[in-house]
């Protein structure tokens, strides 16, 4: 039987938090860097040392059990604080002090943000490597918490108290169609707009985006007819200008396809608020020098979006 009070392999815990994040010893392999078998032998002894099952099989998951997901929620925090540590609190410098950065957001941001981004951190000459995934507002919170993610570049109906926010930039929204549609053969009214096809954006499959246009919708007694919803922006533009489907967008994005298809910007004939890009982080990085720095970065290329 192990010793209760032996040193624990700070190490193992990594697996632990990993095992219950991601209920899949593949993933958690990929996450963390190893073999499948490193994962397996390093479970084992995690049942030991706790005297518990940690993940038990149920279908095509490995389950985590109570008492491991009591052990994951105090012990990541702790990982990142030792993280923490082992940086130092010496002046960020990006030229000479390596690091790497996980970024979440959609392929908006990918496709607006990220190439600026890289090109100010190439001209700065950054040692810095940049991870990017794909927006999930469901599991944002509990990715920074525990370090997988370090900047969130989005939009959040209600941010968590956790997390910080700024606002990068707005943009007013407009209609998309394409060129001969129709609707677009007199002045476009708020019933063709409700009549017509839509094409809704959902990033991360969570419906922030559609659900705030809707509920705006809603309070003025309009019901818009949702046909396709799509958790990617940039595919919209491709499938309104084959059908007569008409979509609701930035006005930035909007410009930029219109001069590339055959498509045309009308204005909502509705008011609707505008689109919001923020910026978010966990409140545990707040004085973090390089979380600090990539922010300043992320600000200052969204300014050149605005001018």
């Amino acid at each position: 039987m192990p010793d209760p009070d032996a040193d624990l392999d700070l190490n193992l815990l990594r697996y632990l938090v990993a095992l219950v994040e991601e209920r899949s010893v593949s993933r958690t392999a990929d996450r963390l860097g190893v073999t499948q078998p490193a994962v397996s032998a390093a479970l084992k002894r995690l049942r030991e040392r706790f005297r518990d099952p940690i993940v038990v099989r149920a279908g095509q998951v490995m389950s985590p059990t109570p008492h491991a997901m009591e052990l994951a929620q105090q012990i990541a925090p702790m990982l990142v604080a030792v993280r923490e540590l082992a940086r130092g609190r010496d002046a960020f410098d990006p030229a000479r002090a390596p690091c790497a950065f996980t970024l979440m957001g959609s392929d908006y941001v990918q496709f607006f943000l990220l190439p600026r981004l890289c090109a100010r951190l190439d001209a700065a000459g950054a040692r810095v490597t940049l991870d990017h995934r794909p927006a999930n507002p469901s599991r944002i919170e509990s990715w920074m918490e525990s370090g997988q993610v370090d900047l969130g570049i989005g939009y959040l109906l209600t941010p968590p108290p956790a997390l910080r926010h700024r606002l990068l930039f707005t943009d007013r929204q407009v209609c998309v169609l394409r060129k001969g549609h129709p609707a677009t053969r007199r002045p476009f009214t708020a019933e063709q707009y409700a009549e017509i096809a839509h094409v809704a954006i959902s990033p991360g499959g969570a419906g922030i985006y559609r659900q705030r246009t809707d509920e705006v919708l809603k309070a003025q007694g309009i019901r818009r007819r949702v046909v396709l919803t799509l958790p990617s922006f940039l595919a919209v533009p491709y499938v309104v200008a084959r059908t007569d489907y008409v979509a609701t967008v930035p006005a930035r994005f909007a410009k930029y396809f219109v001069d590339l298809l055959p498509l045309q910007a009308v204005p909502v004939p509705i008011p609707l608020p505008a689109f919001e890009l923020s910026m978010f982080w966990h409140e545990r990085v707040q004085h973090d020098r390089a979380n600090a720095w990539l922010r300043q970065q992320v600000v200052a290329v969204s300014a050149e979006l605005v001018d």
